[in-house]
């Protein structure tokens, strides 16, 4: 890895102290120039070459991190705003499933997210080198926090609060305290306590010239809340106020799409077909 990011002359970081001067991770805009993101190979070079399959070691949490950031915003970017709207009004249109199959196949990318953490987790039966995924995992999530990319921060947690991965008590006294003190944190700002309190105030914070990615189960739980009052009003009219607050509330997502993962990322194929499935 040190190898590849002295032949860019660039050093992957996401401290704050390493980067341009007015960039952000995530950035749309304002990234450095000439510094793409090193990469584990080169698939031009490698590409007669008989590989053994990607695993979890082979990629630095931040290129990772990276990847995972790219595939989820590319399913958000896909969704149009009319699929949230048919995901709880249009149950019986015949066409239903169709209607909204861009919002169902980024619903099926984050269960797979989440059910990945578990089960690499739960591979391995040694107690230490369990502790040593978790703390892999943490490193990961750390870089998701950095990215803002809030959707796939949350499908981690959820997998490492799994039952079999909780449960694991010799595990969990191999990992070190301060990945430990990082999960805390983590699991503390996507808490759903209050509301996600916590969580709606940090994406607030996120400069909207920033990519960032919400939470998709808060954004379906939302419109559901909206959704419940009846279409009409008692006296037989349309309720156009629950419509106007829906409406609102489905177009916020759309500012989301406008602004792409950082520029000059340099994409791994197999890296992003990992974390694709």
């Amino acid at each position: 890895s040190s190898g590849i990011n002295a032949e860019y002359g660039w050093e992957e970081s996401l401290r704050e102290d390493d980067r341009t001067p007015g960039s952000l991770p995530g950035s749309g805009s304002n990234s450095p120039t000439g510094s793409p993101l090193a990469i584990r190979r080169s698939n031009s070079d490698t590409k007669n070459q008989k590989r053994k399959p990607l695993g979890l070691n082979d990629v630095t949490s931040s290129q990772f991190a990276r990847h995972l950031h790219c595939a989820d915003f590319d399913m958000l970017a896909k969704v149009e705003l009319h699929e949230y709207f048919s995901y709880f009004c249009r149950k019986k249109d015949p066409r239903y499933n169709l209607l909204k199959r861009h919002l169902d196949n980024w619903i099926a990318h984050w269960n797979r997210v989440t059910a990945w953490v578990t089960t690499e987790i739960l591979r391995d039966e040694s107690p230490r080198v369990r502790a040593n995924k978790i703390e892999k995992l943490i490193e990961v999530a750390k870089a998701l926090k950095q990215l803002f990319s809030f959707n796939m921060l949350y499908a981690f947690i959820t997998g490492f609060n799994h039952c079999g991965v909780s449960r694991l008590k010799k595990t969990w006294e191999h990992v070190k305290p301060g990945s430990q003190r990082a999960l805390n944190d983590l699991e503390e700002l996507m808490s759903t306590m209050d509301n996600f309190r916590q969580y709606r105030k940090r994406l607030l914070s996120v400069p909207r010239t920033v990519c960032s990615i919400p939470l998709l189960s808060l954004i379906l739980r939302d419109i559901e809340f909206l959704n419940v009052n009846s279409a009409k009003l008692k006296n037989g009219l349309w309720n156009f106020g629950k419509l106007r607050l829906i409406k609102n509330k489905i177009s916020e997502l759309e500012r989301y799409k406008m602004i792409k993962p950082q520029n000059n990322i340099q994409i791994d194929d197999e890296i992003m077909a990992y974390c694709r499935n």
